[in-house]
């Protein structure tokens, strides 16, 4: 397989050891000695409570998927995923773009190995009997913000690309669910929380939402959930890691071929979340978790576009240093991706 553009760009991503190590295992099959073997243990920490969100993952645990790859798959919800992963106590830790990017500018040594959803869950989300449709519309409105700083940052740039200034919304930062803010009329809009499970639980109390995804309004795209791992597992367990990728597409497949079982095994998973709620959920995650273009295998992630959202968080003061925010992914594992070695 020729060697793509965007691999050359990564530069000195991944050493010669685990290109030689990843290819071992072919161009998306599983390696034999894990079908032979008995089950490897891997530990998956994700950031927050099971929900459609982690739709994959957790199909792929529930109808024995993993167990095909030759794969003990352990679902944990630590405190902080990346301190787990860093700590060793979690092979692939579950967390943002913007999280690994922090991370990586800190000195840590992790890399991005594919996505479980490839656009922003975040969105200005308002109700349609006042909807905010487009930016401009924001003029004079309250807005409930989360209190992580990616929200005001992305607030900022969406006022400044309609030419509204700060001044002309009123920012809240109202603690507890964003929608509780607009089913009581605190705030007019809400940026900040997972906008599929926003919108689903306004239409359940029978307030229809409305929309504005942040890459609609001026925000560069970023992957909100990203699949990370410590460099060295990637430079020795590429086989491992990609058995592990092709059990999560066999779960995504599967996920959205029946999206009624994976709603009961995630209401399951997490009560406070109904069945009823998770597969409404479902239908606004499932079109956001695969890759723009079909071609592409799941969880596929564009270089381009991690380098635009680092230059972003940078001019938003979100990050430091100035390494290549592109070098923070591979595509390596990913089913059907694995690079030939190319000699100068």
């Amino acid at each position: 397989m020729p060697m793509r553009p965007e691999f050359a760009r990564r530069g000195m991503l991944l050493a010669a050891s685990l290109i030689c190590t990843a290819l071992c295992a072919g161009c998306g099959e599983v390696h034999a000695q894990l079908k032979a073997g008995p089950p490897r243990p891997l530990r998956v920490a994700i950031a927050g409570r099971p929900s459609g969100l982690y739709a994959s993952l957790f199909t792929a645990s529930a109808d024995g998927l993993f167990r095909l790859g030759a794969l003990a798959v352990t679902i944990t919800q630590p405190p902080s995923p990346l301190a787990a992963l860093e700590s060793g106590a979690a092979n692939v830790a579950v967390v943002s773009e913007p999280a690994l990017l922090d991370a990586r500018a800190g000195g840590a040594q992790l890399v991005a190995i594919g996505a479980l959803i490839s656009r922003p869950l975040d969105a200005i989300v308002s109700l349609a009997a006042r909807p905010v449709t487009k930016a401009a519309q924001l003029a004079g409105v309250t807005i409930a913000l989360s209190p992580a700083p990616l929200a005001a940052a992305e607030l900022a740039t969406i006022l400044a690309d309609s030419s509204l200034g700060a001044p002309s919304v009123h920012a809240i930062k109202p603690g507890g669910s964003l929608s509780s803010a607009l089913l009581d009329g605190r705030a007019q809009a809400v940026l900040g929380d997972p906008w599929p499970i926003d919108a689903a639980t306004l239409a359940l109390a029978h307030r229809p939402a409305k929309v504005l995804e942040v890459q609609q309004a001026g925000v560069p795209t970023y992957s909100p959930l990203v699949l990370v791992v410590a460099l060295a597992e990637a430079h020795y367990d590429g086989p491992l890691l990609r058995a592990f990728l092709q059990s999560l597409t066999r779960g995504e497949r599967a996920a959205a071929a029946d999206p009624a079982a994976t709603a009961a095994v995630l209401a399951k998973e997490n009560p406070a979340l109904s069945a009823t709620l998770e597969r409404a959920v479902l239908r606004d995650t499932q079109p956001i978790a695969a890759p723009a273009d079909a071609n592409l295998p799941f969880g596929y992630q564009y270089p381009s576009d991690w380098q635009a959202f680092g230059v972003w968080m940078r001019e938003h003061g979100l990050l430091t240093g100035s390494q290549n925010t592109g070098d923070a992914i591979t595509d390596e594992f990913l089913p059907g991706q694995g690079e030939a070695v190319v000699t100068p």
